[in-house]
């Protein structure tokens, strides 16, 4: 590493070696090893690699750009991927309401009604409608790109339940997949999760009557996204706070198995959640 000045602090030239007088000395191969490089100079270490002399000092800008996108992939792990897909589920559903609601009145000419069915099935049933045929035409590559936007949303559903399932098995286990993936989403990642103690993932989903709750002073949130556990909804709002807590607890306990990536024994848990909710409904 380069050499300290009078006042202690670092010279501005040691990131690429150092220098003597009016020579260069950069670190050998250092635009080949400069991950291996800024990863020591990063922990307050000094590279090991040899100073060669050299007559040029190597681009900091590039390399340091180089750098943040090396992090940026080593750094986004699983459950990132996990986020991102799963934000895309809502942003599709919206595209085909969307369209949805644009098209339906070509059914309404021909005696084809919505109702309340599924988005997707109505679409297929969009082709051979008796309307004039460039205006069937354009009604079936409507349909096709909604039918594709369905299948994608399929295809993201199945990966979520899959990765879900191998990132958090034991709070997927404890309070259901969908809970876990909306947890993983609200807290940014599981290691934020496996930070927070109960009293926060008990009101994860809950921000803004949480922000209300500290601002104006209304009743603080007694859950978040804990709610959507099986049998929560049942409840008398009432005891709902008390269950979520208890909920809390034990999800708190799985996160920090998840993320230390141990497997643990979650049928007792269950158990004791299950007996809480029925003694509570009764």
């Amino acid at each position: 590493m380069a050499e300290k000045n009078s006042t202690g602090r670092r010279r501005e030239d040691s990131w690429f070696g150092k220098k003597i007088g009016n020579r260069n000395f950069v670190y050998k191969d250092f635009e080949a090893n400069f991950v291996e490089v800024f990863d020591d100079l990063r922990m307050g270490n000094s590279p090991d690699f040899d100073a060669l002399e050299s007559d040029r000092i190597p681009d900091l800008h590039e390399l340091l750009i180089k750098y943040g996108e090396h992090r940026v992939i080593e750094e986004f792990a699983d459950d990132q991927y996990i986020r991102k897909f799963y934000a895309l589920i809502p942003e599709i559903n919206k595209s085909l309401n969307l369209i949805l609601e644009k098209v339906t009145n070509f059914g309404l000419i021909t005696g084809l009604s919505y109702g309340n069915n599924d988005p997707c099935a109505f679409f297929r049933r969009l082709r051979g409608l008796d309307l004039p045929e460039h205006v069937v035409g354009v009604l079936d590559q409507i349909s096709d790109t909604a039918e594709s936007l369905c299948s994608l949303r399929g295809s993201i559903v199945t990966f979520l339940s899959e990765r879900i399932r191998n990132t958090m098995p034991n709070t997927s286990d404890l309070v259901g997949e969908e809970v876990a993936l909306e947890l993983l989403f609200s807290a940014g990642s599981l290691r934020n999760l496996a930070l927070m103690p109960a009293s926060a993932i008990q009101v994860l989903g809950a921000e803004k009557a949480l922000f209300k709750h500290v601002v104006q002073g209304t009743p603080p949130p007694k859950h978040g996204v804990i709610f959507k556990c099986k049998g929560m909804s049942a409840l008398k709002s009432n005891e709902r706070g008390r269950v979520a807590r208890f909920i809390a607890c034990k999800a708190a306990i799985t996160l920090r198995a998840d993320y230390a990536g141990t497997r643990i024994d979650t049928a007792e848990m269950k158990d004791k959640i299950q007996g809480l909710l029925k003694r509570k409904k009764n």
